[in-house]
């Protein structure tokens, strides 16, 4: 595959997976403020537990959507793309994107890092695998010819 088609591939689905799972944590954050609204002011630990299973679900779509969407698209040898963006999503990104109101211009920013961790790791691997173990290209019956 050329390097200018995977990257376009991988930086496509970094940016589906890291809106997935932005809306997927805005939207239960959002369900379990307006939930524990009425408790806040009785405890301060009202829906502890709620929040925590939230962001660990969100947490846990983005690096999944990345894997599935990369192998959908036909990226093969996509581990080190995987493992990178979901450190970049864990420790920086999900949390600027959650706790802030953001402008376009910080939302592209954003989203930008998120597609080079995917991306640069993803060119990078086929760099870094030997011949022998890299994934194999589609023949199809018109190229065999």
């Amino acid at each position: 595959m050329d390097y200018s088609v995977r990257a376009l591939k991988t930086a496509a689905v970094a940016v589906v997976a890291t809106l997935a799972a932005w809306w997927l944590l805005h939207t239960l954050n959002s369900l379990i403020d307006e939930a524990t609204e009425a408790d806040g002011a009785r405890g301060p630990l009202a829906g502890v537990l709620q929040y925590f299973a939230a962001n660990s679900a969100a947490l846990a779509l983005q690096p999944l959507v990345t894997w599935v969407g990369l192998r959908l698209v036909g990226v093969r040898g996509n581990h080190l793309a995987v493992i990178i963006s979901a450190l970049v999503w864990w420790t920086t990104t999900s949390g600027h994107l959650l706790n802030s109101v953001l402008s376009p211009a910080e939302a592209f920013w954003w989203f930008s890092v998120q597609c080079a961790a995917a991306t640069l790791p993803s060119l990078l691997q086929l760099q870094l695998m030997p011949e022998s173990t890299q994934p194999k290209t589609r023949i199809s019956k018109h190229d065999a010819r």
